[in-house]
């Protein structure tokens, strides 16, 4: 079961914590897996090696709509952001420094087009719809499949109630696994600031969901 419901996001701890039990997600300190792979396929993208980029899009495409996903609840919308994320790294992967990690780099362009999406948003609002399935999330039948995907819908409902800036710490740290000096630096806040802000995330995520019981 556990396998089935963390695809999306490694959230099955969360609502194991929420319900009661003692699991709790690991603080995620080393650096990300796969980052000199990636910092490699960059540098051969950006001299024209179209296998290289592909190798990215298949790399990040899921890991990015489910980023996404988790602020939009609509998956047509995280599926154009995805692809405007590699159409901007496409544009800008002959600056990329490597002073920066990969992922800060990558974050960082889809937390703008996030960012955009959220003020277009308010400029423009539209009637209020429930989050479309995510194709991720099959779970079997059972009593232990209904009560996690009640959890589920109850945990998506309190993450879009957590401002665009707590929403988008705890998924770079719980849901794509960035350790604090990334994520830290995708935001553009120091490592201390960033472990007293994730403190008061989780609280308050905690507490969107009891109230919402």
């Amino acid at each position: 079961m556990q396998g089935v419901f963390s695809l999306l996001f490694p959230w099955y701890d969360w609502l194991c914590w929420f319900a009661g039990g003692q699991s709790m997600l690991a603080e995620p300190e080393a650096p990300a897996e796969g980052e000199p792979e990636d910092v490699l396929c960059l540098t051969r993208a950006a001299a024209g090696d179209e296998r290289a980029w592909q190798e990215l899009f298949d790399r990040w495409k899921r890991p990015l709509l489910a980023f996404f996903y988790r602020s939009l609840g609509s998956m047509a919308e995280s599926e154009d952001l995805t692809l405007e994320v590699f159409v901007r790294l496409h544009r800008s992967s002959g600056r990329y420094e490597r002073r920066a990690a990969f992922s800060t780099f990558l974050f960082h362009i889809a937390r703008n087009l996030l960012c955009n999406e959220l003020r277009r948003r308010r400029r423009k609002p539209v009637q209020a719809v429930p989050p479309e399935a995510f194709d991720y999330l099959v779970a079997p039948d059972g009593a232990e499949a209904h009560r996690m995907r009640e959890l589920e819908e109850t945990f998506q409902l309190a993450l879009t109630q957590l401002p665009e800036e707590q929403r988008t710490l705890l998924l770079l740290v719980h849901q794509q696994g960035l350790d604090h000096p990334t994520a830290a630096q995708t935001l553009g806040i120091t490592v201390n600031h960033l472990r007293v802000q994730l403190h008061r995330v989780r609280q308050h995520l905690k507490s969107l969901m009891s109230s919402s019981r």
